[in-house]
């Protein structure tokens, strides 16, 4: 079986904590030296309870959590510099 990239297991666990597919927009890059990968989670609506599940059920697959922070919009110059949303960072198995 082939294994799963950080972004698609996330993909996996989001839908099966929330009950719906999850079709939002993500953006995924290395983080410290290639050993972690951050997945943004654009226009994304999450609570406490939520994230702590989807974060449970990540490291019931044996990533490791980095961290967890809310990206909120910012204007500069008068467009959106940053889309808001999650972002998820694990170390990879």
């Amino acid at each position: 079986m082939k294994n799963q990239t950080v972004t698609s297991a996330l993909r996996n666990s989001i839908t099966k904590v929330t009950g719906y597919i999850m079709q939002e927009r993500v953006y995924s890059d290395p983080r410290k030296k290639g050993l972690a990968v951050g997945v943004k989670v654009c226009y994304a609506q999450y609570t406490q309870p939520i994230i702590n599940e989807i974060v449970a059920d990540m490291e019931s697959k044996g990533y490791k959590l980095d961290y967890v922070r809310y990206n909120a919009m910012r204007v500069e110059q008068g467009y959106n510099s940053t889309i808001p949303g999650w972002r998820f960072s694990f170390y990879k198995k």
